[in-house]
């Protein structure tokens, strides 16, 4: 059950624009960017320098016939197709379209230099000057960037991991089973300063897939949504499905050590629950860089995949591909297939919808240098003015602290609110228990000092924007004295 808390309650962030400029991604004999970067080669590296620019996304029903909205680069494979079987007309923006019908050449985008294809009241040179989208309405020369934040794999190790093991289930891809860490989404976005005025998030990759997710939990079986947990699974097995037994016909992968010693219908136990994660490693094992293959294919989902458990979990089955559909698990297009979902070699996570007033940043849709250097971007609706984090405050008034150095150690822990009957006016909060880890912090953690008297002063702390420190005083419990408690004693705006 959500309680209800204070108002200063904590949402605290590091900061810092990133606006580094890196390789787009474009399809192997496609002509037109490269006439667009010798007409204006200082785009190159920035958002413009992408299929952006010129195609939009939209609506299509997917298989289970419910309506979704896809981003610029799946909607032109689903409308277009990547066999171009499709009316690519029908995925061009009005830029797209206003170049297509001036003859798709350099010499037509100097002949549409003046119009003003999207009528937001800038011509299509004066925007592209100014990085910005010719033929989006919405993004125009007033806008300012977004705020962002650029994570290191460092920084996002210095954060409470959290270790899950579940079923990862494709409908043409290979099934598997796998254990996976990480970062914690909400969490994640917490540290970041995500605004209450947030909905969503979507979620790019260097090869222009993207996946939007709600923030709140919803009923929508294609929605995986970042806040709560999801549903306890069972693991599933059967020797029809696996593929080392069965290479013919088996589409699910056991191989992973967390397998070993699992057994058909055992209950899959996750430690705090399953959670949308930003993963690190697999079975301890650090992702493998993502990379594009030689037919220009994302192979691998490293340095980092998003990882959402199933919603309503079932059985690994066949894949829909698959001539043999006489097994023990045949294809369910009705089933929960979140591999698809997964979002892999993730490099920016956009926070919606944009604060007023502000536009993307310069790397959209793009980011292999962050795949080279392990960065993650996450930018848009969240707080730009925050210096130093030391914690995160949740939806259910727990915070979780990053680094607290005590006598000389260093420790992660996390504190449960806690509801005092014997003061109904104050606000406290009760350690939880297992939730202390040392010597995690890592190098890109503030620490907080905690004092003998296991008083601690919580230095930075924000609030939907706002800045606070916050001081919790040790309480000695009496109803409860063999477990740590706190109550807070100041608080006060930076």
């Amino acid at each position: 059950m959500r309680r209800s808390v204070p108002g200063f309650l904590i949402l605290v962030v590091l900061f810092w624009s990133g606006q580094a400029a890196l390789a787009a991604y474009n399809h192997p004999g496609e002509k037109d960017s490269a006439g667009f970067l010798a007409t204006y080669p200082f785009v190159k590296g920035t958002k413009l320098d992408s299929c952006a620019t010129c195609h939009t996304g939209g609506d299509v029903v997917d298989s289970k016939g419910k309506t979704v909205i896809l981003g610029s680069c799946q909607y032109c494979h689903s409308v277009y197709g990547l066999d171009g079987h499709g009316n690519i007309v029908q995925t061009l923006n009005p830029y797209g379209k206003d170049y297509l019908m001036n003859g798709r050449n350099q010499a037509a985008l100097k002949a549409i230099e003046g119009l003003d294809s999207d009528k937001d009241g800038y011509s299509n040179l004066v925007e592209i000057q100014a990085i910005r989208y010719p033929g989006n309405p919405t993004d125009d020369p007033t806008k300012i960037t977004a705020p962002s934040r650029v994570y290191t794999r460092a920084q996002l190790e210095s954060l409470p991991q959290h270790t899950q093991f579940l079923l990862l289930d494709g409908s043409r891809s290979l099934d598997s089973y796998a254990e996976y860490s990480g970062v914690i989404m909400e969490d994640l976005l917490n540290h970041a300063g995500i605004l209450s005025s947030a909905t969503k998030i979507t979620v790019y990759a260097p090869d222009g897939y993207s996946m939007g997710h709600s923030i709140q939990p919803n009923s929508d079986p294609s929605d995986y949504y970042v806040k709560g947990t999801y549903p306890q699974a069972a693991f599933r097995y059967d020797a029809q499905a696996d593929i080392s037994l069965n290479p013919t016909d088996g589409w699910c992968d056991y191989s992973a050590p967390s397998c070993q010693g699992r057994k058909d219908q055992d209950p899959i136990v996750v430690s705090g629950g399953l959670r949308m994660i930003l993963a690190i490693k697999r079975d301890k094992s650090y992702l493998t860089q993502g990379v594009l293959n030689s037919s220009n294919v994302l192979d691998g989902d490293g340095p980092y995949r998003v990882v959402p458990p199933q919603k309503s979990p079932n059985p690994p089955d066949q894949s829909a591909t698959a001539k043999n559909q006489s097994v023990v698990w045949p294809y369910n297009a009705n089933w929960d297939h979140n591999s698809g979902y997964a979002t892999r070699t993730t490099t920016i996570i956009k926070v919606e919808p944009l604060p007023a007033g502000t536009t993307d940043i310069n790397i959209y849709e793009a980011g292999w240098n962050y795949v080279d250097e392990g960065k993650l971007i996450v930018y848009g609706a969240i707080s730009g003015d925050n210096q130093n984090s030391v914690a995160t405050f949740d939806a259910e008034a727990r915070i979780t602290v990053y680094c607290a150095q005590y006598s000389g150690a260093k420790y992660q822990l996390t504190l449960d609110y806690y509801t005092n009957p014997a003061d109904s006016q104050g606000c406290y909060w009760k350690l939880e228990p297992g939730s202390v880890k040392s010597g995690t912090c890592g190098d890109g953690a503030t620490c907080i000092v905690v004092d003998q008297g296991a008083n601690m002063t919580l230095s930075s702390v924000a609030y939907n924007g706002t800045n606070y420190r916050v001081t919790l005083t040790y309480y000695a419990n009496p109803a409860d004295p063999e477990n740590m408690y706190w109550k807070l004693s100041s608080i006060s705006p930076n």
